[in-house]
Order: C-alpha cells, then sequence, then structure tokens
C-alpha cells in the first residue's frame, strides 16, 4: 500500500493496469487472502501486483509463503492456524528461570538433609592400616586406622584416644602365640562397626 500510494497509483489505476478487481486488491493489501478462491490465483494477483509497483514479485512471494498457508480446503489462511493446536512451543521466560532456581535451591536442601540423616543412622567408617591379616610381630603390635572425628575407638574392649581428622595409633601388646585383634569404632547414636585382624606374635 505504501508503494502505490508513493508513485501516486490509486487502487483503480492499478485495477486498470493488472486486470484484477478493485477488492481483491484491497485483500492483497490487507492480508486478507481467505477473500481469494485459490492459493494459484493469489500467488498469480501478488505477482502481478508487485510488477506493477516495480517489487520484486519473488520477494514479496517469499514473505506470503513465510507468513500464510494453504489448509486441507484449499483455503489461504495464517501459519498458526493451520499448525495442530497440539504443537507447544517452549519459551524460556524469567517466571521459568525464578522456577528453575528454585528447584535448585529444595533440590540442594533435600540432599543435605537426607546425607545428615543417612549418615546420623549408620555405623561410623572404619579404616585399619596397620596390622595387616596375617602379620606377625614381636611382643608389641601398632594398631593404626581412622574413622568418623566424632566416633570413639575401642582395641580389644579399652578405649583409645584419636586425633581431630579421626585417625589414631596405638601401640598394644599382645601374648605370644596367634591372636584375633578387635578393633572398633563407636559413633554418638552407638552404631558401631567393628573390624578383627588376626595376627601372631612371636
Amino acid at each position: 500500500m505504501e508503494k502505490r500510494k508513493a508513485l501516486g497509483l490509486s487502487l483503480e489505476d492499478v485495477e486498470k493496469e493488472t486486470k484484477i478487481r478493485k477488492k481483491y486488491l484491497e485483500a492483497i493489501e490487507k492480508n486478507n487472502f481467505f477473500q481469494i478462491a485459490e492459493s494459484a490465483i493469489v500467488k498469480g494477483f501478488i505477482r502481478n501486483y508487485s510488477q506493477t509497483l516495480g517489487l520484486s514479485p519473488e520477494n514479496v512471494l517469499a514473505v506470503f509463503r513465510r507468513d500464510f498457508k494453504e489448509n486441507e480446503k484449499g483455503q489461504i489462511i495464517p501459519r498458526g492456524m493451520v499448525d495442530p493446536l497440539n504443537e507447544r512451543k517452549f519459551y524460556w521466560t524469567p517466571k521459568e528461570t525464578s522456577l528453575a532456581i528454585f528447584v535448585f535451591i529444595l533440590g540442594g536442601f533435600i540432599f543435605f538433609f537426607v546425607r545428615q540423616y543417612l549418615r546420623f543412622n549408620a555405623a561410623p567408617p572404619l579404616e585399619i592400616f596397620s596390622p595387616s591379616d596375617g602379620q606377625k610381630f614381636q611382643e608389641k603390635v601398632l594398631v593404626k586406622g581412622k574413622t568418623d572425628k566424632d566416633a570413639s575407638v575401642k582395641i580389644d574392649g579399652t578405649v583409645i584416644s584419636i586425633s581431630e581428622d579421626g585417625s589414631f595409633q596405638e601401640e598394644v601388646i599382645l601374648p605370644r602365640g596367634d591372636n584375633i585383634l578387635t578393633v572398633e569404632a563407636i559413633n554418638r547414636q552407638g552404631k558401631r562397626t567393628i573390624i578383627n585382624k588376626k595376627i601372631k606374635v612371636e
């Protein structure tokens, strides 16, 4: 429409030049293509109209194909009305961003509390670095290991001290012969982890 007015042409002038009835020219300028019967006729009208105004028919038709489509009945309607209604497009908005942040924070809290709950109800960890099974000693046996820093440790029923990081080291005297050394870690909830080591004192 702007191009036609810039050229000083009325719809009647274009009608005479193109042989396209005025009501169809008005429909083309207002994008009311459904008023024109068939897709092929619409494209022909657009091509003639564009050429009369000195526009590129291919460019104008490309815009037409982008915004409009032929439905099952052969009618020209906007593409949004032809696409399936159940085809939903997702757009990331600030609302989705806020929801994602909330879910992330909530998930972090849940993970933390579940981890604390499991840790509270689980037996304490216990690692024994020395002695190893079947190891031989001369009277004194060096016991080294690590557990939770809040646990207490017993060696053959005797409580020993542990460092701030949960590690411990203690020498014990055992009778000659085969022995079963028992190391026990106990947490504040009374949960226990016990490791037995079979050793020999010569």
